[in-house]
Protein backbone atom coordinates (compact mmCIF):
# COMPACT_ATOMS: atom_id res chain seq x y z
CA UNK A 1 0.00 0.00 0.00
CA UNK A 2 0.99 3.61 -0.48
CA UNK A 3 2.67 5.40 2.38
CA UNK A 4 -0.18 7.87 2.83
CA UNK A 5 -2.60 4.96 3.12
CA UNK A 6 -0.44 3.41 5.84
CA UNK A 7 -0.33 6.77 7.66
CA UNK A 8 -4.12 7.17 7.52
CA UNK A 9 -4.73 3.61 8.73
CA UNK A 10 -2.24 4.04 11.57
CA UNK A 11 -3.82 7.31 12.70
CA UNK A 12 -7.43 6.12 12.68
CA UNK A 13 -6.57 2.75 14.25
CA UNK A 14 -4.68 4.46 17.06
CA UNK A 15 -7.54 6.87 17.73
CA UNK A 16 -10.03 3.99 17.78
CA UNK A 17 -7.96 1.64 19.95
CA UNK A 18 -6.42 4.14 22.36
CA UNK A 19 -9.16 3.77 25.01
CA UNK A 20 -9.12 -0.04 24.99
CA UNK A 21 -5.39 -0.65 24.61
CA UNK A 22 -3.80 2.25 26.46
CA UNK A 23 -6.57 3.62 28.63
CA UNK A 24 -6.37 7.02 26.92
CA UNK A 25 -9.95 8.24 26.58
CA UNK A 26 -10.24 9.77 23.12
CA UNK A 27 -11.94 13.14 23.34
CA UNK A 28 -13.14 14.86 20.18
CA UNK A 29 -12.79 18.60 19.69
CA UNK A 30 -16.50 19.21 20.14
CA UNK A 31 -16.30 17.68 23.63
CA UNK A 32 -13.24 19.65 24.73
CA UNK A 33 -15.37 22.65 25.69
CA UNK A 34 -17.13 20.54 28.33
CA UNK A 35 -13.89 19.53 30.03
CA UNK A 36 -12.21 21.10 32.98
CA UNK A 37 -9.73 23.42 31.24
CA UNK A 38 -7.02 22.28 33.62
CA UNK A 39 -7.03 18.83 32.00
CA UNK A 40 -7.39 19.94 28.38
CA UNK A 41 -3.63 20.41 27.75
CA UNK A 42 -2.88 16.96 29.19
CA UNK A 43 -5.61 15.38 27.04
CA UNK A 44 -4.49 17.11 23.85
CA UNK A 45 -0.84 16.21 24.45
CA UNK A 46 -1.70 12.55 25.18
CA UNK A 47 -3.80 12.21 22.05
CA UNK A 48 -1.34 14.13 19.90
CA UNK A 49 1.57 12.03 21.14
CA UNK A 50 -0.23 8.82 20.20
CA UNK A 51 -1.05 10.08 16.70
CA UNK A 52 2.46 11.42 16.05
CA UNK A 53 3.90 8.08 17.15
CA UNK A 54 1.44 6.20 14.94
CA UNK A 55 2.36 8.27 11.87
CA UNK A 56 6.07 7.66 12.41
CA UNK A 57 5.54 3.96 13.15
CA UNK A 58 3.39 3.49 10.06
CA UNK A 59 6.29 4.61 7.84
CA UNK A 60 9.19 2.83 9.54
CA UNK A 61 8.71 -0.67 8.03
CA UNK A 62 9.31 0.74 4.53
CA UNK A 63 12.41 2.72 5.42
CA UNK A 64 14.57 0.06 3.77
CA UNK A 65 12.70 0.21 0.46
CA UNK A 66 13.70 2.62 -2.27
CA UNK A 67 10.19 2.64 -3.74
CA UNK A 68 8.49 3.47 -0.44
CA UNK A 69 6.35 6.54 0.19
CA UNK A 70 9.38 8.62 0.98
CA UNK A 71 11.13 7.76 -2.29
CA UNK A 72 8.35 8.94 -4.57
CA UNK A 73 8.26 12.57 -5.66
CA UNK A 74 4.50 12.48 -5.58
CA UNK A 75 4.76 11.51 -1.91
CA UNK A 76 7.12 14.27 -0.76
CA UNK A 77 4.48 15.39 1.73
CA UNK A 78 5.21 12.21 3.67
CA UNK A 79 8.89 13.11 3.88
CA UNK A 80 8.06 16.63 5.09
CA UNK A 81 5.63 15.32 7.71
CA UNK A 82 8.16 12.77 8.96
CA UNK A 83 10.88 15.43 9.22
CA UNK A 84 8.57 17.78 11.12
CA UNK A 85 7.63 15.02 13.55
CA UNK A 86 11.26 14.10 14.12
CA UNK A 87 12.09 17.72 14.91
CA UNK A 88 9.19 17.86 17.35
CA UNK A 89 10.43 14.65 18.95
CA UNK A 90 13.89 16.17 19.51
CA UNK A 91 12.29 18.98 21.50
CA UNK A 92 9.99 16.60 23.39
CA UNK A 93 13.07 14.60 24.41
CA UNK A 94 14.80 17.82 25.50
CA UNK A 95 17.69 16.97 23.20
CA UNK A 96 17.72 20.22 21.21
CA UNK A 97 21.23 20.95 22.44
CA UNK A 98 22.55 17.60 21.16
CA UNK A 99 24.36 17.79 17.85
CA UNK A 100 24.03 14.01 17.55
CA UNK A 101 20.23 14.18 17.78
CA UNK A 102 20.04 16.83 15.05
CA UNK A 103 22.45 14.85 12.92
CA UNK A 104 20.09 11.87 13.13
CA UNK A 105 17.12 14.04 12.14
CA UNK A 106 19.01 15.28 9.08
CA UNK A 107 20.11 11.73 8.25
CA UNK A 108 16.58 10.33 8.44
CA UNK A 109 15.23 13.20 6.36
CA UNK A 110 17.84 12.55 3.66
CA UNK A 111 17.47 8.78 3.96
CA UNK A 112 13.73 9.03 3.40
CA UNK A 113 14.25 10.70 0.03
CA UNK A 114 17.03 8.76 -1.66
CA UNK A 115 16.41 6.21 -4.39
CA UNK A 116 19.77 4.46 -4.35
CA UNK A 117 19.83 1.25 -2.38
CA UNK A 118 23.52 1.78 -1.64
CA UNK A 119 22.89 5.24 -0.23
CA UNK A 120 19.97 3.92 1.77
CA UNK A 121 22.07 1.16 3.29
CA UNK A 122 24.86 3.58 4.16
CA UNK A 123 22.28 5.84 5.76
CA UNK A 124 20.86 2.98 7.82
CA UNK A 125 24.36 2.04 8.92
CA UNK A 126 25.01 5.61 10.06
CA UNK A 127 21.63 5.64 11.78
CA UNK A 128 22.45 2.49 13.72
CA UNK A 129 25.86 3.85 14.65
CA UNK A 130 24.33 7.16 15.70
CA UNK A 131 21.84 5.43 17.97
CA UNK A 132 24.64 3.48 19.60
CA UNK A 133 26.61 6.68 20.05
CA UNK A 134 23.63 8.40 21.69
CA UNK A 135 23.36 5.48 24.10
CA UNK A 136 27.08 5.61 24.91
CA UNK A 137 26.96 9.34 25.73
CA UNK A 138 23.88 8.83 27.90
CA UNK A 139 21.11 10.35 25.77
CA UNK A 140 19.51 6.95 25.25
CA UNK A 141 19.36 3.88 27.51
CA UNK A 142 22.03 1.42 26.38
CA UNK A 143 19.48 -1.37 25.84
CA UNK A 144 17.40 0.91 23.61
CA UNK A 145 20.46 1.81 21.55
CA UNK A 146 21.32 -1.86 21.06
CA UNK A 147 17.77 -2.86 20.08
CA UNK A 148 17.25 0.03 17.67
CA UNK A 149 20.71 -0.43 16.14
CA UNK A 150 19.91 -4.12 15.57
CA UNK A 151 16.69 -3.09 13.82
CA UNK A 152 18.60 -0.63 11.63
CA UNK A 153 21.14 -3.33 10.78
CA UNK A 154 18.37 -5.77 9.89
CA UNK A 155 16.73 -3.21 7.63
CA UNK A 156 20.10 -2.49 6.04
CA UNK A 157 20.91 -6.05 4.98
CA UNK A 158 17.51 -7.50 4.06
CA UNK A 159 15.21 -7.06 1.04
CA UNK A 160 11.90 -5.25 1.19
CA UNK A 161 9.03 -6.87 3.11
CA UNK A 162 11.24 -9.30 4.95
CA UNK A 163 12.87 -8.46 8.29
CA UNK A 164 11.14 -5.10 8.87
CA UNK A 165 7.76 -6.72 8.19
CA UNK A 166 8.31 -9.64 10.56
CA UNK A 167 7.47 -10.23 14.20
CA UNK A 168 11.20 -10.05 14.97
CA UNK A 169 11.45 -6.60 13.42
CA UNK A 170 8.31 -5.46 15.22
CA UNK A 171 9.57 -6.69 18.60
CA UNK A 172 13.02 -5.11 18.24
CA UNK A 173 11.63 -1.75 17.17
CA UNK A 174 8.82 -1.79 19.75
CA UNK A 175 11.01 -2.73 22.70
CA UNK A 176 13.67 -0.23 21.65
CA UNK A 177 11.13 2.58 21.32
CA UNK A 178 9.50 1.74 24.66
CA UNK A 179 12.79 1.68 26.55
CA UNK A 180 14.07 4.87 24.89
CA UNK A 181 10.93 6.98 25.14
CA UNK A 182 9.76 5.80 28.56
CA UNK A 183 12.91 7.30 29.99
CA UNK A 184 11.62 10.70 28.87
CA UNK A 185 8.04 9.99 29.99
CA UNK A 186 6.89 9.72 26.38
CA UNK A 187 5.29 6.32 26.61
CA UNK A 188 2.33 7.53 24.53
CA UNK A 189 4.63 8.22 21.59
CA UNK A 190 6.10 4.72 21.89
CA UNK A 191 2.59 3.21 22.08
CA UNK A 192 1.64 5.06 18.90
CA UNK A 193 4.79 3.88 17.12
CA UNK A 194 4.01 0.28 18.02
CA UNK A 195 0.42 0.51 16.80
CA UNK A 196 1.40 2.30 13.61
CA UNK A 197 4.08 -0.28 12.86
CA UNK A 198 1.75 -3.21 13.62
CA UNK A 199 -1.06 -1.85 11.45
CA UNK A 200 1.40 -1.26 8.61
CA UNK A 201 2.18 -4.98 8.73
CA UNK A 202 -1.53 -5.85 8.88
CA UNK A 203 -2.28 -3.67 5.87
CA UNK A 204 0.54 -5.29 3.91
CA UNK A 205 -0.88 -8.63 4.98
CA UNK A 206 -3.84 -8.03 2.67
CA UNK A 207 -1.74 -6.57 -0.14
CA UNK A 208 0.52 -9.53 -0.80
CA UNK A 209 1.35 -10.90 2.64
CA UNK A 210 4.29 -10.51 5.02
CA UNK A 211 6.83 -13.04 6.38
CA UNK A 212 5.78 -12.87 10.03
CA UNK A 213 8.20 -15.61 11.05
CA UNK A 214 11.23 -14.36 9.10
CA UNK A 215 13.91 -15.66 8.43
CA UNK A 216 11.38 -18.25 7.27
CA UNK A 217 10.44 -16.50 4.04
CA UNK A 218 6.95 -17.89 3.62
CA UNK A 219 4.47 -15.02 3.61
CA UNK A 220 1.29 -15.00 5.63
CA UNK A 221 -1.61 -13.09 4.10
CA UNK A 222 -3.52 -12.59 0.88
CA UNK A 223 -3.58 -10.12 -1.99
CA UNK A 224 -6.81 -8.17 -1.97
CA UNK A 225 -5.28 -4.77 -2.65
CA UNK A 226 -2.58 -3.73 -5.13
CA UNK A 227 -0.32 -0.82 -4.25
CA UNK A 228 -1.45 2.31 -6.07
CA UNK A 229 -4.76 0.77 -7.12
CA UNK A 230 -8.17 2.38 -6.82
CA UNK A 231 -8.80 0.33 -3.69
CA UNK A 232 -5.54 1.53 -2.17
CA UNK A 233 -6.50 5.17 -2.72
CA UNK A 234 -10.04 4.51 -1.53
CA UNK A 235 -8.92 2.86 1.71
CA UNK A 236 -6.53 5.72 2.39
CA UNK A 237 -9.21 8.31 1.71
CA UNK A 238 -11.81 6.60 3.88
CA UNK A 239 -9.32 6.16 6.72
CA UNK A 240 -8.40 9.85 6.50
CA UNK A 241 -12.04 10.91 6.61
CA UNK A 242 -12.71 8.57 9.51
CA UNK A 243 -9.78 10.01 11.46
CA UNK A 244 -10.90 13.59 10.81
CA UNK A 245 -14.41 12.65 11.96
CA UNK A 246 -13.02 11.15 15.17
CA UNK A 247 -10.96 14.27 15.83
CA UNK A 248 -13.93 16.60 15.35
CA UNK A 249 -16.89 14.52 16.51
Amino acid sequence: MLGRTHMAIGAVATAALAPAVFGVHWIALRDVVSLNWDVVPHTVVAEGSLVVGALVGSLLPDLEERHSLMAHKVERIGQLVLTAMLIALVFLLHMQSSIFAWALVVLLALLSGVRSNTARRVGLAVLGGGLLLLSFVGHLPFLAGILLACWAAGAMFTPHRTFTHSLLGLVLLSCGALVALSRYHLGNVADGIILGYAFHMMADGVSGGVPLFWPWRHRQGIRLVYTGSVWDHMIGGLATLAFIAMVIW
